[in-house]
């Protein structure tokens, strides 16, 4: 039987995703295990599901290539396949988090005034930042497990932070952020900067 694989509370998430905010990319949470490896071959798709508004022939395409890329060959036909590889695909939340930010303070005048700041030169800009507000967030989650003859041989598990519970954005991101873990036992909870390159739309994932 697989070990449980670690949950990664929303908060911790949020903590080290906050790292990353200036990025163009999300962090990805990844915990995997694989007590022996084994050699890629045909597989079978199937959901946990259910995924409430995805479209699931796009999602499972992206699954596809990534398991392609690791020498795994999908197949439409269950029997005969050397693997079932089933996926769950889930959101949870929304969390709400507090954030501070900075306001400018009035810099036509040498006095405290409305942000608790004071002005350090006239026309130079001051800014005052214990002003905080109020952010809701949500963590998607994407485990991938292969079988055979009932019997686990891997799993692998992703989270990341989204502004959205749309189930069809953010998931490039947990693909891409769980690739390198595919039949590989991580060890523990590692944290993955997965950034899209605007121009090519492509993916590349960094261990952080």
């Amino acid at each position: 039987m697989l070990k449980k694989l670690a949950y990664l509370s929303p908060l911790a998430l949020l903590m080290f995703q906050g790292c990353t905010s200036l990025m163009d990319g999300h962090l990805v949470a990844v915990d995997s295990y694989a007590p022996k490896p084994i050699p890629a071959g045909t597989y079978y798709l199937s959901s946990k599901g259910p995924e409430a508004g995805l479209q699931k022939q796009t999602f499972e395409n992206s699954l596809q290539n990534m398991l392609a890329s690791k020498g795994y060959t999908r197949t439409f036909v269950n029997k005969g396949a050397n693997y079932n590889i089933v996926y769950d695909y889930t959101v949870a939340g929304p969390f709400t988090t507090e954030e501070s930010f900075p306001a400018p303070v009035n810099e036509w005048w040498g006095v405290e005034q409305t942000y608790g700041g004071v002005h350090n030169g006239m026309f130079e800009e001051a800014w005052y930042s214990d002003n905080t507000q109020y952010v809701n967030y949500f963590v998607k989650a994407l485990s991938l497990s292969a079988y055979a003859n009932n019997i686990p041989l891997w799993r692998v598990k992703g989270h990341v932070q989204a502004e959205t519970p749309d189930l069809n954005q953010d998931y490039q991101y947990l693909i891409s952020g769980v690739s390198d873990y595919i039949d590989q036992s991580s060890g523990k909870v590692v944290y993955v900067n997965v950034v899209k390159n605007s121009k090519t739309g492509d993916y590349t994932a960094t261990k952080w």
